[in-house]
């Protein structure tokens, strides 16, 4: 946001590494005409800090993505197939948005139908994807 200065940017960092959401999109400002912020701010943060910024953040919630769904392993949810791509049925569950969300892999050599739910228990996590079984 312009005017942010390193230690505003320090503390939003430290509120993210304590919150722990679990979505986190971030964006850097953009000085977009016809707005508020480009009628009331200039836009004085350089392009490349605002870049970094948001890398960093983006570090963090990957880190905080990984140990939410690594608690989710070995546990079973309620998953919606979207699609099958290569070797994997696609899908999403309950608290997940389509194409926003994380998503769940489920090899293809389980039967499964697009647009139908099964309890899928995760057995892999990263950062913003799991792998799971149908259970």
């Amino acid at each position: 946001h312009p005017g942010e200065t390193k230690s505003d940017f320090n503390e939003l960092k430290r509120f993210i590494s304590e919150f722990k959401f679990d979505r986190l999109g971030v964006f850097a400002y953009s000085h977009e005409e016809d707005t508020y912020g480009f009628n009331n701010y200039d836009d004085d943060i350089p392009q490349s800090v605002k870049e970094a910024r948001v890398s960093e953040l983006m570090e963090i919630q990957q880190n905080i993505s990984l140990e939410l769904n690594a608690i989710k392993t070995g546990k079973v949810f309620k998953v919606i197939i979207d699609v099958r791509e290569g070797d994997y049925f696609i899908g999403r569950t309950e608290s997940d948005s389509p194409e926003v969300d994380q998503e769940i892999l489920i090899p293809d050599k389980y039967q499964l139908n697009i647009g139908q739910f099964y309890d899928i228990k995760i057995t892999q996590a990263s950062e913003f994807d799991m792998t799971g079984i149908p259970f």
